[in-house]
């Protein structure tokens, strides 16, 4: 699920979003609530009727309206908020960068190769998981933001039982798939044990976390990313610890990969719980409140959500299903080793979107278009800038990295990388638009198109593939796919939408993309003079393209009010 937080309390938003927000007079009319009894709830609030707000704006509105004692100061969330993330974000790539080659150099890529082939499959899972999150997520957030606990209670506990019953219906495709993986995919005979073992280790997971997510959305309306950052921490630091441990007692295998995978899902379980009742007190579960009235609007809600869900998942998440088809287990392992560095990437800009994007629901929930225009484009602006750091660094150096890290095997992979990782410095950027989508209800839209560029993904990466582009056709499929997805459609939709010429998101956009291609091509240039003959090397190349880069950036392509912005983070947790 995405994760959403809110800055709330204070003219907070307006001070971070843009220079003198303005009312635009455009306010949307809200239809009234409706508080009939609870025999005839249906989660038709306000977004859900014509040309209403939509789903996510009512989220923003209830983070407005709802705060902790503690957490007056929007400022200070914003900042812990904001920083938490950039915390674990720091830890995951300290631990994968060393949990990544572990693993490979201690199973082997075939078995690597199996660990990411029954990922990408239950990933598919999380269809469910997110679309029913994302229902709770929203009407307990309005049942709480409007300080209705009995209504909370009757919501919370019909999501539980929803969720407990999905469990229930999922067991039966995870099963099967475990049951059937021989016949479907290239799996090494002396893995197929093994690796029926881990896809139902990922799927018990997976069920932990639909469980969990109908808790877990207290720190979610609360806005208290601090505590679930540090449940994540925790989690991660498990799910690698016991690997860690069981590989030293014994011969490694799979199957310790699965047990830590189990356990760490009970204990990210044990910490939402804790969270729950921690953050929201006056909930509790009671099987009398559950109400079969209430179960139409959760599922309902998420279902043009799961369409979209199910194209990100077919342009995202298809890749090694294909190249274990058509390649085999060895180039399964192969592909899989360097995915690290767009799911890190991915982690990157995931960090600042709740933020991002609950500011952009509040603008429109109260009308705001000007400061909504200003904050869309800043947010795309911005994000585009920083990504073309890292991006750039990866594509540059692609090839002593991947010899460092994995191999001189490996540093034939390096177009694979930079095909996996380039795109992402436009597509990543246009995430906080996806936010303006759905405020101005265009979800169905966004998943019929998402839905059939996913499918074009497929049918392209098979295409590839055989007509001799080996690994590098997949990537090459998925970033045309996602490009035209984010470029052709988001963007241009998003800046109608907004007000503005189609091509409204061009410009930031462009800009990334050069500062991407610079810093790439001082980091090509650099390994071809001097080749890095370690990781000090490696580093302090990194180190100098990163001053002279972000010194261009900040002084140069920058707004006044875009340093303003950045200082401010810092500014005000040094204060806190």
């Amino acid at each position: 699920m995405s994760m959403r937080a809110s800055v709330h309390g204070n003219p907070t938003i307006s001070d971070l979003a843009c220079d003198k927000p303005s009312d635009s007079g455009e306010r949307k009319r809200w239809l009234p609530v409706d508080t009939s009894p609870s025999d005839h709830w249906t989660g038709a609030l306000h977004g859900d009727q014509p040309g209403g707000i939509g789903s996510k704006s009512l989220d923003a509105t209830t983070a407005l309206t709802r705060t902790d004692p503690e957490d007056h100061s929007g400022s200070r969330r914003f900042s812990v908020n904001v920083l938490s993330s950039v915390g674990f974000i720091l830890l995951n790539v300290g631990l994968m960068a060393w949990y990544v080659p572990f693993l490979v150099s201690n199973l082997g890529l075939a078995a690597y190769g199996m660990l990411s082939l029954a990922n990408s499959l239950v990933l598919y899972l999380s269809i469910v998981t997110d679309s029913l999150n994302g229902s709770v997520f929203r009407y307990l957030g309005i049942d709480l933001g409007q300080g209705d606990v009995a209504s909370a209670n009757r919501t919370f506990n019909s999501a539980l039982v929803l969720a407990i019953l999905a469990c229930c219906l999922l067991l039966v495709p995870i099963a099967v798939t475990s049951y059937l993986l021989p016949l479907l995919f290239h799996v090494p005979p002396d893995l197929v044990a093994a690796t029926r073992f881990v896809v139902v280790a990922v799927g018990v997971t997976a069920l932990t976390a639909l469980v969990g997510g109908v808790f877990g959305v207290s720190s979610l309306i609360r806005h208290r990313f601090d505590l679930r950052n540090i449940v994540r921490s925790v989690v991660a630091l498990c799910r690698i610890g016991v690997v860690v441990l069981l590989f030293a007692a014994g011969s490694p295998s799979l199957v310790h990969v699965g047990i830590g995978l189990i356990l760490a899902a009970v204990i990210g379980l044990a910490g939402d719980v804790f969270l729950w009742k921690k953050l929201t007190p006056e909930l509790s579960i009671d099987p009398r409140l559950i109400e079969s009235a209430r179960f139409r609007p959760l599922i309902g809600l998420g279902t043009w959500s799961a369409i979209n869900i199910i194209g990100v998942l077919f342009i995202m998440q298809i890749d090694v299903i294909v190249v274990n088809q058509l390649l085999g287990a060895e180039m399964t392992g192969r592909y899989a080793s360097v995915l690290l560095f767009p799911i890190l990437i991915y982690t990157m800009g995931e960090a600042v979107l709740p933020v991002l994007g609950s500011a952009i629901m509040a603008h429109y929930a109260t009308g705001n278009r000007h400061a909504l225009q200003d904050l869309a484009r800043r947010s795309v602006r911005l994000l585009a800038l920083g990504l073309a750091l890292p991006i750039g660094l990866l594509c540059g150096m692609a090839a002593p990295l991947l010899t460092l890290w994995l191999g001189p095997a490996f540093a034939d992979l390096e177009i694979v990388l930079i095909l996996l990782v380039a795109p992402l410095t436009i597509n990543l950027a246009t995430r906080p638009l996806s936010y303006v989508l759905t405020a101005y209800n265009e979800v169905k839209v966004q998943g019929l198109v998402t839905l059939a560029l996913g499918t074009a993904n497929v049918v392209l990466a098979i295409a590839f593939v055989r007509a001799g582009w080996g690994l590098a056709g997949v990537p090459a499929a998925a970033a045309l796919a996602w490009t035209v997805r984010n470029v052709v459609f988001v963007s241009s939709r998003s800046a109608v939408l907004l007000g503005l010429r189609w091509y409204g998101f061009n410009g930031p956009l462009a800009i990334g993309l050069l500062g991407m291609a610079g810093v790439a091509a001082l980091g090509q240039i650099m390994c071809a003079l001097w080749w890095p003959t370690g990781w000090l090397s490696l580093a302090a190349y990194a180190a100098v393209i990163t001053l002279a880069y972000g010194a261009f950036a900040y002084f140069i392509v920058m707004a006044k009010a875009d340093r303003a912005l950045i200082l401010s983070v810092f500014a005000r947790r040094s204060a806190s």
